[in-house]
């Protein structure tokens, strides 16, 4: 996108982006409630790069996730359908392209079990098929599929981000992102904090988004991309942590390739515990925080130098 595009798109999320709170999380169980900070009694030791989820941990999420199309709580959707296609309903949009993501998702099943979409090619494809017989014309994939987005998904950053990340540089640590995204994600950052995910302190070699792999979480493509990365500067999985409030898509995911992990459970619209799913069964994370302040208290006070 050329910088026009760029600025009205943070325009956009600034616009439609109205403060979100956290909702009140399940209780987690005697196993896992033993494991949360800052009560907790064993410090994770060693660690040497941070990596994070976005939507859910990073960024309080009306839907919980990207992409789930779960929380149109103020009827944006129907507002979008009638502002761009004359005639088609909220409810029948967000039809049509699920219906088209699980067209594209079929396709691409046999090459992972875990394909992700780039979500401005979605609303192109039916934008020439399925919608075009509402007589619509000249609609940017881009925009639409932002605009989509932040009607069914509005996001609001947690609090106290940037406060958290000036810390985390100071131990010091590498910090990345792995995370289910679209090409707006990362316009997040910038809308909120006004700066970059590397202005922010983020190693622009470790943000590594879903629609750009090819693949969504817990996919193990997305982790063991940045485990190379990050052995090529002569850091092991087990200095890494991941951080994330999935226990599938972050946990199962990260601890598919040795990298520790870290559970955020405080938000009750993002926590998946994932109970009763069999590849989570028997996995534990390292520690569980409620609050992005209480992270740098799990590392202890023996922190080594980044590689």
């Amino acid at each position: 996108m050329n910088e026009a595009q760029r600025n009205h798109f943070i325009s956009l999320i600034r616009d439609a982006s109205p403060p979100l709170f956290p909702s009140k999380p399940p209780e987690l169980g005697p196993a896992l409630e033993a494991l949360v900070y800052p009560g907790a009694k064993s410090p994770l030791r060693g660690i040497r790069a941070v990596l994070f989820d976005i939507y859910g941990t990073l960024f309080t999420s009306a839907a919980g996730d990207i992409g789930s199309g779960e929380g149109d709580e103020r009827g944006g959707l129907d507002a979008l359908a009638r502002e761009y296609i004359p005639g088609c309903t909220g409810e029948e949009l967000k039809k049509y392209f699920y219906d088209e993501v699980r067209r594209v998702h079929e396709r691409l099943y046999s090459r992972t079990p875990y394909p992700e979409i780039q979500v401005e090619e979605i609303w192109a494809s039916l934008f020439r098929g399925a919608l075009a017989r509402y007589g619509i014309s000249g609609i940017d994939p881009e925009e639409f599929a932002l605009r989509y987005e932040l009607a069914v998904n509005p996001v609001f950053p947690k609090s106290g981000i940037p406060e958290l990340f000036e810390k985390l540089k100071k131990f010091p640590m590498i910090l990345g992102i792995i995370s289910n995204a679209q090409f707006f994600t990362s316009l997040l950052f910038e809308a909120f904090f006004d700066r970059s995910p590397e202005a922010l302190g983020f190693d622009p070699r470790l943000l590594i988004y879903s629609f750009e792999a090819g693949e969504a979480k817990p996919s193990p493509a997305l982790f063991k991309k940045a485990a190379d990365r990050l052995g090529s500067r002569g850091l092991v999985p087990d200095t890494v942590l991941f951080v994330g409030n999935d226990m599938l898509k972050d946990i199962y995911g990260a601890a598919s390739v040795g990298f520790r992990t870290a559970l955020f459970a405080g938000d009750g619209r993002s926590l998946r515990l994932r109970e009763g799913n069999p590849l989570t069964e028997k996995i534990l994370p390292d520690g569980i925080f409620r609050f992005l302040s209480d992270l740098p208290a799990m590392f202890g006070e023996e922190v080594s130098e980044p590689g």
